[in-house]
């Protein structure tokens, strides 16, 4: 069986009017469900060292927050933070 060039395999294929032999699928553009975006709030959370959650504030109170986190870490000696959160609304 003799080898077949390069050109030997391009110019059958020009003739077919550059057809190949496998059919591909037009490919279908996939409609993906809409999600609706869920909303989002931002809440102050005091935690303890280990990142326990200890308390959570609404964002306007964080005065309040801040207060308590300076009170726990005072009362019990180990440090507490306070972080801001985003949750989902109610």
């Amino acid at each position: 069986m003799d080898r077949m060039s390069d050109r030997g395999r391009v110019t059958p294929a020009a003739d077919r009017g550059g057809r190949t032999e496998a059919k591909k699928n037009p490919s279908r553009s996939r409609s993906r469900p809409s999600v609706t975006p869920v909303r989002m709030k931002v809440v102050w959370e005091v935690c303890n060292g280990t990142g326990k959650i200890v308390k959570t504030y609404p964002y306007p109170d964080k005065a309040a927050a801040e207060a308590q986190t300076k009170a726990l870490t005072w009362s019990s000696g180990r440090a507490h933070t306070l972080r801001a959160t985003k949750v989902p609304m109610e």
